[in-house]
């Protein structure tokens, strides 16, 4: 009997066939189908038959689509060949597993089965070795010990270990075949496989593993009672045990071993001492399944992490996943965009496009990560990045102030780099913010993405959008000023309420000497026409700002310009109720 299972994006399913299988889109009656939901497999592409030797043959059908087996080989259109199975075959998109199996029919009452381990337990523990009698020598015991270590050993690949674990069963217990099980849907999947000399090692029972997977427990038969199943027509005793997956506590899998009929051999009985060998090999299996997916979730959040942070704060992440868990914490925020990137961008193809967002993610990524920050998520044209978390940074609003330079400090190569595919230069707005957000993973439990939500996130994200109103590069709020220090200059711009923020928040621009050395010049006197301003005395402080714009015809300071045109605007409208908060009524 064929057991089958078969997978792929829209479907997936287990079934046992009796007689000749043809695998297709058509659903064509008069012999058993296997119809696909897979637009890359013809209407008739594939037919499998059992063979009386315990092979499978393959015929390809289809007239235009090749078939690929496992091991890489290719099945041409309009031939056939002959397999051992268990055998993998993809078709289209399908991916299928075909092995023998037998039909369900009754088991006689010579089912036996043996008691569960209880680990941790104690009790009747005093002299287990000596119970096994003088039957079984100390080189015996040492290999089979041996023997279970290699199979730990390997669970570090699951290929390797099912394939350990099978052989084990043969080399370790002394049957003749020795396979692992695994559940899909309703029928089994044999992952690994283990018959040395001639032995094909054909079938299983099915109802013997209906009961294992029923009850949990390990069972045994001598098979002396007849067999309707040609498969099972030479086995003489069986051993089959469960497979547990320690998260879901359900059965996925059966370690199974069969002895086979041997005139040189004097009992083909199986022993309960083997029967529980098999099992403690099981439970290996078990705990072997659990490390390979443990690895497998590492390797996953390795990857997630290093996508987000350095790789020593990844490895720190690995140590400690909770670090991840949603919590309130004190962080420093960056928003950043690309000024007009829009309309410099209409002269790129989408190719060209792609290569400059990637260009300048690739370069202020790596500024960021240079001081310590975690880049959360990449939004059309701009980013996002966050200080202070998952780990503690005492100088977190320092060290994103310097990667908010650095990035700036980017722009001259940027735009040598593509000044002769862009119709203008490359400008960039990054805007940041400190105060208290929930850090955690903010997507889903499909997709993973560590970040910050709150108001203060909010704020930083209008922050940004002010430097364009503003005309200044790099903006700071006063939170993170005050958190800062005073390495790096800076100049007080205002107080400004930005769109969709009820309270006034204060504004400083972030200046790189090296870069605009005139303008550090320029802060104090910006700074003390501000004052002026925001006391009411408006043209003392146009007196100040004069100075400032006079000869800077078309490169205007840009803060200057709008505190000189408000001012002006109150000497020939003088306000009844003036209030200096500079209103920003976009984002």
């Amino acid at each position: 009997m064929l057991q089958v299972y078969a997978s792929n994006k829209w479907e997936s399913k287990s079934k046992q066939y009796v007689g000749p299988l043809v695998f297709g889109r058509d659903p064509v009656g008069g012999v058993d189908r296997c119809v696909l939901q897979d637009p890359f497999v013809s209407r008739s592409q594939l037919k499998v038959e059992e063979l009386p030797n315990g092979r499978v043959r393959f015929e390809n059908l289809s007239q235009t689509n090749r078939i690929t087996f496992a091991d890489g080989s290719i099945l041409e259109t309009g031939t056939n060949c002959e397999r051992t199975p268990p055998v993998r075959v993809t078709i289209g998109q399908t991916l299928i597993d075909v092995s023998l199996a037998e039909p369900v029919v009754n088991v006689p009452d010579s089912l036996r089965t043996i008691s569960q381990p209880v680990i941790g337990s104690t009790a009747g523990s005093q002299g287990i070795l000596a119970t096994l009698g003088e039957s079984t020598s100390s080189e015996t015991l040492a290999r089979w010990f041996e023997t279970v270590l290699v199979v730990q050993r390997a669970a570090a690949s699951s290929p390797e270990f099912y394939a350990q674990t099978a052989r084990a069963i043969v080399e370790l217990v002394g049957l003749d075949c020795g396979l692992v099980l695994l559940k899909r849907g309703d029928g089994w999947v044999v992952a690994a496989r283990h018959a040395p000399g001639d032995n094909e090692g054909g079938g299983f029972s099915q109802t013997i593993l209906r009961r294992v997977v029923e009850e949990r427990r390990t069972y045994f038969d001598d098979l002396r009672a007849d067999r309707s199943s040609a498969s099972l027509m030479d086995v003489t005793a069986v051993v089959a045990s469960p497979i547990i997956d320690e998260r879901s506590d359900s059965v996925v899998g059966v370690l199974y071993g069969a002895r086979y009929r041997s005139p040189t051999r004097a009992s083909c009985e199986i022993k309960p001492l083997e029967a529980q060998i098999v099992q403690i090999l099981a439970s290996i299996a078990s705990m072997g399944r659990a490390r390979v997916a443990t690895e497998a979730e590492a390797t996953r959040r390795s990857v997630q992490f290093e996508q987000f942070f350095s790789k020593d704060l990844s490895s720190e992440l690995e140590r400690d996943p909770g670090l991840l868990d949603g919590r309130e914490r004190e962080v420093t925020i960056l928003f950043s965009d690309i000024r007009n990137f829009s309309r410099l961008s209409e002269s790129l193809s989408p190719r060209e496009t792609c290569r400059l967002i990637s260009d300048v993610m690739d370069r202020f990524t790596k500024r960021i990560r240079e001081h310590h920050g975690v880049v959360v998520d990449y939004i059309g044209d701009g980013l996002l990045a966050m200080w202070n978390a998952p780990k503690d940074q005492p100088d977190h609003a320092l060290l994103a102030c310097k990667a908010a330079l650095a990035m700036q400090s980017e722009m001259p190569a940027l735009n040598e780099a593509w000044q002769g595919l862009l119709s203008g230069p490359l400008g960039v707005g990054i805007g940041l913010n400190t105060g208290m957000a929930l850090v955690g993973n903010t997507g889903s439990s499909q997709k993973f993405k560590y970040g910050p939500l709150g108001h203060a996130v909010n704020l930083a994200s209008r922050v940004e959008g002010a430097t364009k109103h503003l005309g200044v590069p790099v903006l700071i709020t006063g939170s993170t000023k005050e958190k800062m220090g005073e390495e790096i200059i800076n100049r007080r711009i205002g107080k400004v309420r930005v769109k969709g923020i009820a309270h006034a928040v204060d504004l400083y621009e972030l200046i790189d000497e090296a870069v605009a050395p005139e303008l550090c010049s320029r802060t104090k006197s910006y700074e003390n026409a501000l004052a002026l301003y925001e006391s009411g005395r408006f043209a003392e402080a146009c007196q100040v700002l004069y100075p400032l714009l006079l000869g800077q015809e078309g490169h205007y300071d840009q803060p200057s310009l709008t505190l000189a045109t408000l001012a002006m605007g109150c000497l020939k409208t003088p306000p009844k109720d003036f209030d200096p908060v500079f209103e920003l009524d976009q984002k």
